[in-house]
């Protein structure tokens, strides 16, 4: 399959139309990365063909669903560090807006494409970028083209919502060798030619100073921060910087300390040799191309990708070599993109009842089943129940943003168990991941959050009281799994 058939997959063609306007407008939603990134890619690309500057908008609204200052803020690092290489770029015209007046930024995306000759962005199947782009397909007179830059395997490769990961795995083997030969560019913007000014409007580069205004420093994005109304203030920073050069500096910790023992150690939160990369992958400042080249340099001597053979849907047979690589993988393609191309085909991902029909079936059959304890939003939010791993998890996620991967499924398990009914509990892990987990918000995020309700598993027995045919999960059982004596003095002082 050549390069142009396999892009031809991630190319979204919303609105045909003529190419006339000034400029090309390339709008950076979530893949905010200058390298490796195929909708930069494409936007270079047309400007090129059509001889026309490049305008890249890269914004942040005051009001977006589950608003917090931590995300906010991270996601101000990272613009903060494109000011720096891209401010004063001859050949594109880079537009920061973080916006302080609800609506603003709207009416920039629409001020800009008046004179644009076509609008490139981000193809995402879920949150307000679906939603965005699903309004602007109605709305604009002009060409609008979105690029799938989020994973390997494009999403138009799937031909339907894949209800498990074995499922999903068989795509994955059967066309990853095609898709990894044709990989985006390291360095898009290098291709780009000189195509002159955009004559972007003074009231746009009034905006445009004002937003590198706000970017210029970690107490100007902070200062920026602290007074914007609509965030959550009480859910604040992490340590985690929201930039490209943190993530690449966690890829190389994670590939030169932890990589080879991730098959032993991914399940013990106190050796934490997990990955702990979902931060960049998710805000897109670093491409999954990069992560998985960097995993095959770790590779024994003498492998190599092109010996793989599809090992008919199997978590390992597929990539060979070590096998702790080969576990990894699983997890940063199967498992991670399994969620975007599920989101892809269903636009009520969020909803119970784009649940399997055994999963929903069974959770209605024991709604009414009696729960020992029942905690209200708030008590689960602020780590106030009975049980001491929950609560460390619960802490956790609240003051780092994120749980260790396997003690967030007990997490979510527990919450299904001491909510007054199924429908209840999905609210409330929507609103606890989307609120405090710096990754929330995600097509990974929302696959382990209805994981807990049988999504991408299978019905187990016997039948237990609340969960039904659900697989459970118990505290008890997690400490004679793990180790948990760090973790526990760590996050609850226990």
């Amino acid at each position: 399959m050549s390069r142009k058939n396999i892009n031809s997959y991630r190319k979204n063609v919303r609105i045909d139309g003529e190419a006339d306007g000034d400029y090309v407008l390339y709008w950076m939603q979530i893949n905010r990365r200058l390298h490796f990134n195929f909708a930069l890619e494409y936007a270079v690309a047309y400007a090129n063909k059509l001889q026309k500057p490049l305008v890249v908008l890269e914004g942040l609204a005051c009001d977006y669903p589950w608003a917090s200052a931590r995300t906010s803020t991270f996601i101000l690092q990272g613009m903060a560090e494109h000011v720096q290489k891209l401010g004063d770029a001859g050949t594109v015209t880079y537009l920061p807006y973080p916006e302080e007046q609800k609506g603003s930024y709207d009416k920039l995306v629409r001020d800009l494409c008046q004179r644009a000759a076509i609008l490139i962005s981000d193809e995402y199947p879920v949150f307000i970028m679906r939603e965005r782009n699903e309004r602007l397909e109605k709305e604009l007179s002009i060409p609008f083209h979105t690029i799938d830059a989020n994973g390997i395997i494009p999403m138009a490769l799937s031909q339907k919502a894949p209800y498990s990961a074995f499922i999903f795995r068989q795509l994955m083997q059967k066309t990853f060798l095609e898709c990894w030969e044709h990989p985006p560019l390291e360095h898009p913007l290098k291709g780009l030619g000189k195509h002159g000014d955009p004559g972007l409007s003074q009231e746009i580069l009034e905006k445009r100073k004002t937003g590198m205004k706000r970017l210029s420093s970690d107490k100007e994005i902070e200062k920026f921060v602290s007074g914007l109304s609509g965030l959550k203030q009480d859910i604040g920073p992490i340590e985690l910087k929201g930039t490209r050069a943190a993530g690449l500096k966690r890829l190389d910790d994670f590939t030169g300390n932890d990589l080879l023992g991730y098959d032993d150690d991914r399940n013990d939160p106190d050796k934490e040799r997990t990955s702990r990369l979902s931060p960049w992958l998710h805000f897109g400042k670093v491409s999954a191309f990069e992560v998985v080249s960097k995993v095959f340099a770790m590779q024994p001597d003498g492998w190599d990708i092109s010996d793989s053979r599809p090992a008919r849907g199997k978590r390992s047979g597929f990539f060979r070599g070590h096998a702790a690589i080969e576990s990894y993988l699983d997890e940063l393609v199967t498992w991670r993109e399994v969620g975007f191309h599920f989101a892809w085909h269903t636009p009520d991902y969020d909803q119970f009842d784009s649940l399997p029909d055994w999963a929903r079936e069974t959770l209605s059959d024991h709604a009414d089943d009696p729960r020992e304890h029942v905690y209200t939003y708030e008590e689960l939010a602020g780590s106030q129940t009975h049980d001491p791993v929950w609560n460390a998890a619960q802490s956790q996620l609240r003051q780092e943003g994120r749980i260790h991967n396997y003690l967030r499924m007990l997490w979510g398990k527990k919450v299904l168990e001491w909510t007054p009914d199924p429908q209840t509990a999905l609210s409330y892990l929507i609103d606890l991941n989307n609120e405090y987990a710096i990754d929330g918000r995600d097509p990974n995020s929302y696959s382990g959050i209805f994981w807990i309700f049988g999504r991408f598993d299978r019905a187990w027995g016997p039948e237990r009281p609340i969960f039904g045919k659900i697989r459970y999960m118990s505290s008890d059982s997690a400490r004679k799994k793990v180790k948990l004596d760090n973790y526990l003095k760590r996050y609850s002082g226990l």
